[in-house]
């Protein structure tokens, strides 16, 4: 891979010093992505064998059948999708080398594996889904091409008795960490992502989800925590200078920065403070799964995520782990997860976060517009009226541009009497579609919607789609 001396020159310059977020309560530069309000996933494509090839989840070919039933499901929203497993045999597979794409992926009619990678992205687009990778940035293995130059070059972290600094053991091979502050310096790192950028076209997607991406100290060259997230604010500012965002796993955790305003986005979402939630905005960072590290066991905090919202992860729908096989009936549980979930996570990032009063199971957030959040009885109300109680919802999809509201409810209700959005009160009537993996199926048209209000009785996991009717009553 080349690159231009340009472009080599200008990296040295870029520099490695704290972002204060809080000067402006803006990212340092602005986002590709609205990611407070983006569906944002990973989708598992392969894993190594053990026997030297690879163990196949899901093809590129597959991975577009998802994504349009997906499209249909969310009624359009907004969507980012990592592929993970994409490269050599599958997941964590010859890290730090990301130069070849899964060939055991290709669509048979295609020359290469990387053309039915720029397919499967140019394809998603169709369907509002942006098509990127999830990469490993801290770990190096043995059976990576790459290994004898990280070696050579001292590319890896030491013990204090110059041993290598092992992290981790996957695919029965040892993970070692990178020395970030020498990968910076000799080059080779942005050599690494001027070959990943090349290979999978990344600038045109404008994101990338780097997993686990923690800093060690080098104790055998006397270097901290901190010097190495130094080096990973370079790293990260390289990704946005080449007009790609950086996601990653977690903000906290094994971190001494949690790079708030370069990092907008996590996988777990480890920020377990009510009063951070407050102060940071949901456009600043966001994030699907809130998790306490702090805690045995790291449980998930679904308080939080209640109070505050969360995205949906996605990946563990589509494969059985358990089973160790496809999901049977993986489109009722992702409509679920969409609409308890991803509905109310975008509707609440658009407002602004105020207070939060009480403790315990009595906590209420307090949001801009009238809007409350309740955790004893798992409600979200506008102006006292609610747009969830339980498992039952009535949200707007506000990535829409004609005005339209999502209803699910888990367990099913009849003559459920619902109030309509302010903005919908000359609304005398609405039609009604069931939302299914083949599309929008007719409920009910010209249904009346008398004074602001709307009866409505659904089935068990049903999801429908309300706008307003062009018919008169």
């Amino acid at each position: 891979m080349m690159y231009s001396v340009d472009r080599n020159e200008k990296w040295r310059s870029i520099c490695g010093d704290y972002y204060d977020w809080k000067a402006t309560m803006l990212p340092e530069s602005p986002y590709n992505f609205d990611y407070s309000r983006t569906l944002t996933m990973k989708l598992a494509m392969a894993v190594p064998d053990g026997q030297g090839g690879s163990r196949v989840l899901c093809t590129f070919e597959r991975a577009l059948d998802y994504i349009r039933e997906i499209d249909l499901l969310t009624r359009e929203i907004p969507k980012i999708i990592y592929l993970v497993g994409w490269q050599y045999n599958g997941h964590d597979d010859r890290y730090p080398a990301w130069d070849e794409v899964n060939v055991h992926l290709k669509r048979p009619q295609d020359q290469t594996a990387r053309d039915s990678y720029l397919w499967l992205a140019e394809e998603a687009r169709k369907y509002h889904t942006t098509i990127s990778v999830h990469v490993n940035m801290t770990d190096a293995y043995p059976n990576s091409p790459h290994w004898d130059t990280y070696l050579e070059k001292d590319l890896i972290s030491r013990k204090a008795d110059g041993s290598l600094l092992q992290v981790g053991t996957y695919n029965d091979l040892p993970a070692y960490q990178i020395y970030y502050k020498n990968e910076w310096e000799s080059g080779v790192i942005v050599k690494r992502i001027e070959t990943l950028i090349s290979l999978l076209e990344l600038d045109r997607a404008g994101t990338v989800h780097l997993d686990a991406y923690f800093p060690r100290p080098n104790a055998f060259h006397d270097i901290t925590q901190e010097e190495e997230s130094s080096y990973m604010r370079r790293t990260i500012r390289y990704f946005r200078e080449r007009g790609i965002d950086v996601t990653s796993e977690n903000f906290a955790h094994l971190r001494n920065d949690p790079f708030i305003g370069l990092q907008p986005w996590c996988w777990w979402f480890d920020q377990c403070d009510e009063q951070q939630f407050l102060e940071r905005p949901a456009k600043l960072l966001s994030g699907a799964a809130i998790r306490d590290y702090s805690q045995p066991g790291i449980p998930v905090r679904h308080d939080l995520e209640f109070l505050f919202g969360a995205g949906v992860h996605g990946e563990d729908v589509f494969w059985d782990f358990d089973k160790d096989a496809p999901s049977e009936d993986w489109h009722q549980l992702f409509i679920e997860q969409i609409c308890t979930r991803m509905l109310q996570y975008q509707y609440l990032n658009s407002l602004d976060r105020i207070r939060m009063d009480n403790e315990g199971d009595n906590r209420v957030v307090q949001y801009s517009g009238g809007h409350t959040v309740h955790l004893a009885d798992r409600s979200v109300r506008r102006d006292g009226k609610p747009l969830r109680e339980g498992d039952d919802v009535l949200f707007p999809a506000l990535w829409q541009e004609r005005p339209e509201l999502i209803a699910f409810s888990k367990t099913g209700y009849s003559q459920k009497l619902w109030y309509l959005p302010p903005d919908w009160n000359e609304v005398n009537a609405v039609d009604i579609y069931l939302i299914t993996s083949d599309g929008l199926k007719e409920v009910k048209l010209g249904h009346p919607a008398a004074g602001g209000q709307l009866e409505l009785s659904l089935t068990s996991g049903a999801a429908v789609s309300i706008v307003p009717s062009e018919r008169d009553l």
